[in-house]
């Protein structure tokens, strides 16, 4: 913060001094002229008064970057709780074919250790479609705090458009993502999502994991509009 403060100062008086220089430029410039003018008197003021209440204005400094990190920590925070309660409405049900047998075969073996209990079939579904739930808020978190903006942008084109080929994506996006590296990186990171799926002849579709999470951002859009 030390190091911060006094480079902000630097810059602040530089910027001062400049707009004094503009407001007052001499007809024969020299530096003998500018040194004996009003305007280093001012400067020498304001050098003299930072030095004399340097520790007022270091705390000052050091309150206002304590609050802005404070505030944008509970920016973040609001903004994962007001996630977390809009994935707590999905209906669980129709997002559950995301999770094939091999899933639930790890899901059931989870069930099984934490317990040496033989749990009732009713049962054993009720923790394994909690488990599912839990993993769809984390997942969609994940999603909204690290899916680069353009990510985000081309799962709601693929939510309109339903399914598209990696040409006609590619036509679409390259002049928006002029890198393919970036394109495909976006591509790789929906899928690991499981957002979007990979078909036969290289097309892309959305899934309902991913349309349920467009949703949750229109969601969270109403809300914030309101």
């Amino acid at each position: 913060h030390r190091i911060t403060f006094a480079v902000v100062l630097f810059i602040l008086l530089i910027v001062i001094s400049s707009i004094l220089l503009l407001i007052w430029w001499p007809g024969k410039p020299s530096l003998a002229e500018i040194t004996n003018s009003w305007v280093s008197l001012i400067m020498v003021y304001l050098v003299l008064s930072i030095l004399l209440f340097e520790k007022p204005i270091y705390k000052f400094f050091e309150e206002f970057i304590t609050a802005k990190k404070s505030g944008q920590h509970d920016s973040q925070q609001s903004r994962q709780e007001q996630f977390l309660g809009l994935v707590s409405d999905i209906n669980i049900g129709d997002l559950a074919s995301y999770y094939d047998s091999k899933q639930d075969n790890i899901l059931n073996k989870e069930i099984q250790d934490t317990d040496s209990v033989v749990l009732r079939e009713e049962e054993m579904a009720k923790y394994i479609r909690k488990l599912q739930k839990e993993n769809i808020r984390w997942r969609f978190l994940y999603a909204d705090t690290y899916l680069v903006l353009y990510a985000k942008y081309v799962l709601f084109w693929l939510h309109k458009s339903k399914s598209v080929d990696r040409e006609e994506f590619n036509n679409i996006w390259q002049s928006k993502i002029s890198n393919p590296e970036e394109r495909e990186a976006i591509l790789d990171a929906l899928l690991d999502l499981e957002f979007i799926r990979e078909e036969e002849g290289d097309t892309f579709s959305i899934t309902e994991l991913g349309s349920a999470y467009v949703n949750c951002l229109k969601e969270m859009d109403k809300q914030i509009s309101y």
